[in-house]
């Protein structure tokens, strides 16, 4: 039986992060910053499959990971893995300075932020449907 109510919540903090990147590029914020909120707002989106079909939720940040299992409980054809993986070196590469540390250009984040928006509203209709 489906667990609406936690995927709700899981829902709901990315509904935030994914308002949160909306008012970044709208203030012409500093990219990284948008894109730790994109790569959050899909992560937690894809979470809140997880927590719909009350599969225990990894400790990952790994886009890749979790998109094979959302992918298979709904297909989604707003993206492809290798924009996926592109977010989710995000998280890793742009949080911390190092060698790998980039600035994402803004035509980039306001693409991916588009894609974000696109699978959060995939999996909000089907969790609420």
């Amino acid at each position: 039986m489906p667990n609406r109510t936690y995927a709700l919540e899981w829902l709901n903090l990315a509904k935030r992060n994914l308002d949160t990147a909306r008012l970044l590029i709208r203030e012409n914020h500093y990219t990284d910053s948008i894109a730790i909120e994109i790569q959050q707002t899909i992560e937690k989106s894809f979470k809140a499959v997880y927590a719909y079909y009350g599969i225990n939720i990894p400790r990952t940040h790994a886009l890749t990971i979790l998109f094979n299992f959302v992918n298979e409980k709904i297909p989604l054809d707003v993206t492809d893995i290798e924009v996926i993986i592109t977010i989710s070196d995000y998280y890793e590469t742009d949080r911390y300075p190092g060698p790998r540390y980039v600035v994402p250009p803004r035509e980039e984040v306001e693409t991916f932020f588009i894609v974000a928006e696109q699978l959060y509203s995939k999996i909000e209709e089907h969790i609420l449907t």
